[in-house]
């Protein structure tokens, strides 16, 4: 017995995406999520801000392709 899969939503998808990325930048930097956004120059890669437990505003550079966390400043990232 086979199963229909319906047409994956692109609205449904980049909720799912924004959702992920969302919980890996507060799973990176615990905190409260500031702001994400989509980089205009590579698809894959976003960039999140989170103000750390602490009240640091801690860069993050998120990248689904090579599923990557880049944190900024570094001292943040070597605490983590």
């Amino acid at each position: 017995m086979s199963t229909l899969s319906s047409p994956v939503n692109p609205r449904i998808e980049l909720a799912r995406t924004r959702r992920m990325l969302e919980d890996t930048a507060v799973a990176a930097v615990p905190g409260t999520l500031s702001s994400l956004t989509p980089d205009h120059a590579a698809a894959q890669r976003w960039t999140a801000e989170v103000r750390s437990t602490s009240g640091e505003l801690v860069t993050l550079r998120l990248d689904r392709l090579l599923q990557t966390v880049e944190v900024e400043p570094s001292a943040i990232a070597q605490a983590a």
